[in-house]
């Protein structure tokens, strides 16, 4: 049994969302693991400058009736299976927040309608200031020309400020992997430590949690976020609620190393944890 009882951000292969196994098959490995919950958190990605990565990503939407849609029905999907097992399921979305007025104004109206448990906000992006252009992170590899130095410095620093606008706008239970785009080997140097600054500070003003993101000792064999951030919000005891969550695409990641995770927060003495009643509806 996993000290923490739930895992809260979890992925599926149903209506090409990213995981790599049913939402049967994954909340099965939960419920056979020992866990007493599991939140099912598909990505909800929307925008009208992403017009040029459907394509190769059809989880991704430019059509935001097309993309309220294709999230009804992953919530349909879940529902039908609630009956089939005893651990409780919780129906989220991991939601990449955007600062223009038109992807805010559609958000709101979007999230008003599905039925969902909760939000977490985990940001994948790079945008200019005006998001004429957005960029996942992931396919950068595949830009023509590529972005010189000095704009990829200023598209990371964006890809920061926007975590922090995403913390401040208050529609998130908590906020996955701080320092995702470091995954990719952006925004590594100290000097990019003063806007990981910010993302604390707006951390600790707002009282959002977050998350230690365990995939991260899988692919740079530290969690996300990196382990000194991870100190500096243990600092007073943690002010701020922490969840440990493994950001599952297979079956083989539920409950990776939540002991290694849990070994860490307890050297920090980091007792301030997330527990269910923390999530809140949108609204």
């Amino acid at each position: 049994m996993f000290k923490q009882p739930f895992t809260l951000h979890t992925h599926n292969n149903e209506l090409h969302f990213d995981g790599r196994y049913s939402a049967r098959e994954m909340i099965k490995t939960a419920q056979d693991l020992g866990f007493e919950t599991i939140g099912v958190t598909n990505h909800m990605i929307f925008h009208h400058s992403l017009t040029p990565y459907l394509e190769r990503e059809p989880m991704f939407f430019d059509d935001y009736n097309k993309a309220e849609a294709a999230y009804m029905k992953h919530i349909e999907i879940l529902e039908n299976l609630k009956s089939e097992f005893k651990i409780n399921i919780k129906i989220g979305f991991e939601v990449d927040f955007f600062q223009a007025k038109h992807w805010q104004k559609h958000f709101e109206k979007m999230i008003t309608r599905l039925p969902v448990d909760y939000l977490l906000s985990g940001s994948h992006f790079l945008k200019n200031k005006d998001e004429s252009f957005v960029c996942n992170i992931f396919h950068l590899k595949h830009l023509d020309p590529k972005p010189d130095e000095e704009t990829m410095r200023k598209l990371t620093i964006n890809h920061f400020k926007n975590i922090v606008a995403a913390i401040k706008s208050g529609y998130f239970s908590f906020i996955a992997h701080l320092d995702y785009c470091t995954i990719f080997g952006l925004g590594n140097d100290e000097s990019y430590d003063e806007y990981k600054y910010e993302i604390l500070d707006a951390l600790k003003k707002t009282h959002t949690p977050f998350e230690i993101n365990t995939g991260g000792y899988d692919r740079l064999n530290r969690p996300h976020p990196d382990t000194w951030m991870i100190k500096e919000m243990a600092k007073d005891g943690g002010l701020v609620p922490i969840v440990i969550s493994d950001d599952a695409h297979y079956i083989e990641h539920i409950g990776r190393h939540f002991d290694t995770a849990e070994q860490l927060l307890s050297d920090l003495n980091y007792t301030n944890r997330f527990t269910l009643d923390m999530l809140k509806k949108p609204a």
